[in-house]
């Protein structure tokens, strides 16, 4: 299991993490999603041999937000 924190912008309330939340865990790998709206920041814990990062951070933005960085 691998551990990352997106920086991501466009979110602005609590039904925003929801959505991103929801999105991520839809994604085969993803073990465990928490968006922070206040922070600017994603969570994520995935199987990146499932779910490579990459995959994650394209189901951020397909949710309408935008990934500005990453930090593990």
């Amino acid at each position: 299991m691998q551990q990352i924190t997106f920086a991501v912008s466009g979110m602005h309330c609590g039904a925003c993490e929801n959505r991103i939340q929801k999105a991520l865990s839809r994604l085969e790998g993803v073990k465990r999603a928490s968006a922070d709206h206040q922070a600017g920041e994603v969570r994520v814990v995935l199987d990146p041999n499932r779910t490579p990062l990459a995959t994650a951070r394209e189901c951020i933005e397909q949710a309408g937000y935008s990934v500005t960085g990453e930090a593990s």
